[in-house]
């Protein structure tokens, strides 16, 4: 298991969302993009939070490159992925000053993303790095985000090699799933709607609204009476919203929930019971 780097995790609370996260660059300094793919099983999400646990992507992106480039960087990621969650194409940013801006080879992009993984743990890889304008902000100039939910819903044995990446259905649900249900349902989420239901209240920061724009849901069915995906494109996801949301989802394909229950709790006006699914079924796509 990958050592945090002492005292990072005391210098940077993403989770409290300040100024600092939104800031554009300082003068002096150089902007840094770049996308990151991990497998979330065994670290506490993507953000570092005081007093939280030291084992986070954002802190060992932190380590590698402060080692990489013997100054301290921290990095700022398009979203903060809970615990146990996968992502594919994160895309994220951190800052430098100019003048080692400067002092880069012509090959160093190439030479940044070798070195760096080689350094991070191997459920951990950077690609892709570039300057970004002087406004780019990973959180705030995403114009949208795709999370997909894998669930294996037949009732022959799962791939052992996905167990770690799809949700197995227990079997009292699979008997009960309808995949055409499941299509229904999730088209009750589509729109700006009020998440408030789909969400822990008290994870709000500040003013922070709970409405979010669901773009579009995809139900793909991989392999017909066995496995399926849900591609969710929104515009930004709360605190287990997305695992709320495809739990809901799965509850109404079993028959326990109707579309017209879905559109009371979005509108606020009942609560119903649903699972919140685990987090290794989830991965940030892009």
């Amino acid at each position: 298991m990958p050592t945090p780097m002492p005292g990072f995790a005391d210098e940077v609370d993403e989770a409290a969302d300040g100024l600092q996260m939104r800031c554009l660059v300082s003068d002096g300094q150089r902007r840094v993009r770049f996308r990151v793919a991990y497998d979330g099983g065994q670290y506490s999400g993507w953000a570092r939070v005081k007093g939280g646990s030291l084992l986070t992507v954002a802190g060992l992106l932190d380590r590698a490159l402060s080692l990489h480039l013997r100054q301290k960087i921290f990095v700022c990621g398009a979203s903060r992925t809970d615990a146990g969650v996968h992502a594919q194409g994160q895309a994220a940013h951190f800052d430098i000053p100019e003048k080692l801006a400067e002092e880069r080879p012509e090959n160093w992009k190439e030479q940044w993303e070798r070195k760096l993984n080689q350094q991070l743990p191997g459920d951990i890889r950077v690609r892709n790095f570039h300057d970004a304008p002087r406004d780019f902000h990973s959180r705030f100039s995403a114009v949208s985000k795709t999370y997909v939910y894998r669930i294996h819903y037949g009732k022959d044995p799962s791939d052992p090699f996905e167990r770690f990446y799809r949700f197995q259905l227990p079997l009292g649900w699979v008997r009960s799933f309808d995949i055409d249900r499941l299509h229904t349902v999730a088209t009750c989420f589509i729109g700006s709607k009020d998440f408030a239901y789909f969400t822990q209240l008290a994870k709000l920061e500040g003013n922070r609204s709970s409405h979010r724009t669901i773009e579009d849901i995809r139900v793909v069915d991989e392999l017909p009476g066995q496995t399926c995906r849900i591609e969710i494109d929104l515009d930004g996801a709360l605190f287990r919203m997305v695992r709320n949301m495809v739990g809901c989802m799965v509850a109404g394909a079993c028959g326990r929930l109707s579309a017209e229950h879905i559109d009371e709790m979005l509108e606020a006006e009942r609560r119903y019971d649903f699972p919140c699914l685990p987090a290794h079924g989830l991965c940030l796509d892009m």
